[in-house]
């Protein structure tokens, strides 16, 4: 709905249901600290990253597009504390010996199509945050179904107030 910011529309104007597809390495770059004495090192977000994300979830749904363990996204999600457990895109550990210039682009189109056909999908625009999407993520983004707004953070810097400021323009302006 374009002219009409979220806080200042009433509760019964409908605003675009958001998927937000998130990477970690790249993205949210946890650094490693410490454990006590025979455990694991535990990854942590900066207080910046964790207030950007909880930005984002704020617009929509969160799905970690990542091959990182279930337990060290959990030790994310309890930093995080989102108001909706994140969906998981299931990804297939060869993704590094994928030639495609973005790896994760054929699980998330199956998983995208798979959600839609159990009924699932219940959003109206996704948001893919990757620093890793090349040309095929862009001609996918085109071809989609729904609108779709690619972010691709440098790897060095990930996820910054750019990026959300980003999202939060695609969502005011209906994911136009």
């Amino acid at each position: 709905m374009a002219g009409i910011s979220r806080a200042d529309a009433p509760a019964s104007v409908p605003f675009m249901k958001l998927l937000i597809l998130l990477d970690i390495d790249g993205v949210l770059n946890p650094v490693a600290r410490a454990a006590g004495p025979g455990g694991e090192p535990e990854l942590v977000l900066s207080e910046t990253r964790i207030a950007l994300v909880r930005r984002l979830a704020a617009l929509g749904r969160i799905a970690w597009v990542s091959t990182w363990p279930a337990e060290q996204r959990a030790g994310l999600e309890r930093q995080l504390q989102l108001p909706l457990e994140p969906l998981r895109v299931p990804l297939s550990g060869s993704l590094s010996e994928s030639d495609a210039a973005t790896p994760k682009l054929r699980p998330v189109s199956r998983w995208l199509k798979k959600m839609e056909l159990l009924g699932e999908a219940e959003w109206d625009a996704v948001v893919w945050i990757d620093d890793v999407l090349g040309p095929d993520a862009r001609e996918w983004a085109h071809q989609y179904n729904q609108p779709v707004l690619l972010e691709r953070p440098s790897p060095a810097q990930g996820l910054t107030e750019v990026h959300v400021v980003a999202v939060e323009v695609f969502v005011d302006g209906d994911g136009g």
